[in-house]
C-alpha cells in the first residue's frame, strides 16, 4: 500500500493531510512492546547491576497505580506508587534514539509522607459540607496513603494533580516539585478530571460517597457536590467541547450527565436499551399520538448491569466510551444519548472496582474514508494484556501482552499472587501539540513518533511503540489486508498494476538520437 500511496502523492491524487493520515493509521496498529526503555525508581540499583538483571528493574518498588503524560511536549511522565510516592520521569532523556537500550532514572521524587508528620506539618482546614481549604506547602508534603490517580493540568504542564486513599487532592509544580495546594474531602478519592476547554478551575473528585464532589482551584472551595444516589462515584470525564458539561459513573450502573451550573439533577441517564436517543425517541411518541413529549431518560436507566469505572470522551466530542463491571466496553452518541450498539466483544475483562483508563486516539490520526481498516482505535488494558480494539465497529486489531506474562503459571506456588502483580493497573498515551482534548492531536513526543506506557502492579512502567516501515516492506501485507471482493481491494489492484508499469517504465534508461 506504501508503494501505491506514494503513487498518488507524486501524482497529486492524495493531499498531504490523507498521506499522512494513513501512514499515522498504520503506526496505530502496529504498536508492540518497547523492553529497551526501562523505568528505575531504585536508587540503590546501579546501572551495571540494572543491565545484568534487567528484571529486578521497578519504578515503585510496591507497584505502580497511576500516570500521566503532559500534553503539550509529550515530555513529562508522572508515576504514583501503592505506597504513595510520585517521581517525575523526563522522556527525552534517552535522546533522540527510540530503539537503543536506555534506563530512565526519576527527575525528582515527592517521598511518600508519614502520618504523623503530615498531621504535625501541615494542617488542612474544614469548610461546610466537610470540605477542606487550600494551602501552600514546601517539597517533600507527599500522600500519606496509596496514590489513586494522577492527570497534568490540561492548560499548564507545569502543573499536576493527585488523589489518594489519604483523602486529599493535590496541586504540585512539575518543575520544583513543590505542593501548591491541598484539599481534604473526607472520602476516598478514586479519581478526578478537569475540563480541557474550559475557563472555570473546577476538578470533578469521583469518591467513595454517591456525590460528585467539585473543587474550585480559583476560590480553594471544596464544598460544593452534584448530588445523586446509587453509591460511590467511580469515574468522572469532562467534555472536551462543552465546558460545563459532565459525565460520571456510578456503582449502580448509571451514567448521569451533569451541567455543573444547574442546581437541579442531572440532564440525562444513559440507557443501554435506548438505542433511539433523545430526538428519535420524541419523533417516535409524536407520530403514535403520545399526549405529552417523552421524559429525556428513563427513572431506571442503567448503562451497564454493574458499577461504572471508565468513562471517556472521544477527542471529537461525538461519542461517549463508558466501561463497567460486567465486563462491556458501551459507545454513545454524545448529542443523543443513544447506545450505537457497538460490540467490543467477550474479550474484554474488567473485575476491579477502581477507575479504569479508556485511550480513543484523536480523528485526526487517521482517516476512516480511506478505508474502513484505517479509522479511531481504542486502548483498553485488559488485565495482563493491552487489547487494541477499533473504535467503531469493536473488532480487536491487535493483543499487546507485557513480556513474560504467558509464562506465569496460575496453578504453581505464587501464581495467582505473581498474575495480580503483573496487572496493568493505567494507561497513558504520549502525545503533543497541547489543544482542547484530554490528548494532544500530535502522536507522540520530541523525539519520539507515538508511544503508549503502562503501569502495573508488580512496580513496572513498560514502553509500548509502534514499528516503522522500513523501504523493504513495500506492499508486503497487501494481500493480507484486503478482503476478497472488496471495492478498495480492486481498487489497489488496479493502482498497484499501474504502480508496476510506472516503475517499469522509469527504470529503463531512454536514450534520444
Amino acid at each position: 500500500m506504501q508503494a501505491s500511496l506514494l503513487l498518488d502523492r507524486e501524482t497529486g491524487d492524495a493531499p498531504p493531510h490523507a498521506l499522512s493520515q494513513t501512514f499515522t493509521s498504520q503506526l496505530l496498529r502496529s504498536f508492540a512492546p518497547a523492553p529497551q526503555h526501562r523505568f528505575n525508581g531504585d536508587a540503590t540499583l546501579s546501572d551495571d547491576e540494572s543491565e545484568n538483571r534487567p528484571h529486578n528493574i521497578r519504578a515503585h518498588g510496591a507497584g505502580v497505580s497511576s500516570l500521566a503524560v503532559e500534553k503539550f511536549d509529550g515530555r513529562i511522565l508522572v508515576s504514583g506508587g501503592t505506597e504513595g510516592a510520585i517521581k517525575i520521569w523526563d522522556l527525552e532523556a534517552c535522546g533522540a534514539t527510540q530503539h537503543g537500550t536506555y534506563t530512565f532514572r526519576p527527575a525528582s521524587t515527592i517521598a511518600r509522607c508519614p502520618p504523623a508528620a503530615a498531621a504535625n506539618n501541615y494542617r488542612v482546614g474544614s469548610g461546610a459540607g466537610g470540605g477542606g481549604g487550600g494551602g501552600g506547602g514546601g517539597k517533600g508534603m507527599g500522600h500519606t496513603h496509596g496514590i489513586t490517580h494522577l492527570a497534568f493540568y490540561p492548560f499548564d504542564p507545569d502543573a499536576f494533580l493527585s488523589s489518594s486513599y489519604d483523602k486529599t487532592l493535590r496541586l504540585w509544580s512539575t518543575a520544583t516539585s513543590q505542593l501548591s495546594a491541598c484539599f481534604h474531602l473526607n472520602a476516598t478519592i478514586y479519581s478526578h478530571s478537569t475540563s480541557p476547554v474550559a475557563d472555570h478551575l473546577i476538578v470533578a473528585c469521583a469518591t467513595q460517597h454517591p456525590h460528585v464532589r467539585l473543587v474550585d482551584l480559583r476560590s480553594g472551595s471544596a464544598v460544593q457536590a452534584l448530588a445523586a444516589h446509587g453509591g460511590p462515584v467511580l469515574s468522572t470525564a469532562w467534555s472536551p467541547r462543552q465546558e460545563h458539561v459532565l459525565a460520571s459513573g456510578h456503582a449502580d450502573g448509571r451514567v448521569r450527565v451533569w451541567d455543573v451550573r444547574r442546581a437541579g439533577g442531572p440532564l440525562a441517564q444513559l440507557d443501554q436499551e435506548d438505542s433511539l436517543g433523545v430526538v428519535h425517541r420524541f419523533e417516535h411518541a409524536a407520530a403514535a399520538g403520545a399526549p405529552g413529549p417523552p421524559s429525556v431518560s428513563r427513572a431506571s436507566a442503567q448503562a451497564h448491569d454493574d458499577a461504572v469505572n471508565g468513562l471517556a470522551w472521544t477527542p471529537d466530542a461525538r461519542h461517549i466510551l463508558s466501561a463497567g463491571l460486567d465486563s462491556r466496553i458501551r459507545m454513545w452518541d454524545a448529542a443523543t444519548g443513544a447506545n450505537t450498539l457497538t460490540g467490543f466483544g467477550s474479550a474484554v475483562q474488567n473485575r476491579h472496582a477502581k477507575t479504569a483508563p479508556l485511550i480513543a486516539t484523536p480523528p485526526c490520526l487517521s482517516d476512516p474514508r480511506r478505508s474502513r481498516r484505517h479509522g479511531d482505535v481504542l486502548f483498553w488494558a485488559n488485565d495482563r494484556e493491552i487489547l487494541v480494539l477499533d473504535l467503531h465497529d469493536g473488532k480487536v486489531v491487535t493483543r499487546l501482552r507485557s513480556p513474560g506474562a504467558a509464562n506465569v503459571n496460575p496453578v504453581g506456588p505464587g501464581g495467582a499472587a505473581e498474575m495480580g502483580r503483573n496487572r496493568i493497573s493505567c494507561l497513558a498515551w504520549r502525545s503533543a501539540g497541547g489543544g482542547g482534548a484530554s490528548v494532544g492531536p500530535i502522536m507522540g513526543g520530541g523525539n519520539s513518533i507515538g508511544a503508549l506506557y503502562s503501569a502495573h502492579l508488580d512496580g513496572h512502567i513498560r514502553a509500548w511503540m509502534p514499528q516503522v516501515p522500513g523501504p523493504d516492506d513495500f506492499d508486503e501485507d497487501d494481500e493480507a489486508d484486503d478482503v476478497d471482493g472488496d471495492e478498495e481491494s480492486r481498487r489497489r489492484r488496479k493502482r498497484k498494476a499501474v504502480d508496476d508499469a510506472y516503475r517499469s517504465l522509469m527504470g529503463k534508461q531512454i536514450t534520444f538520437t
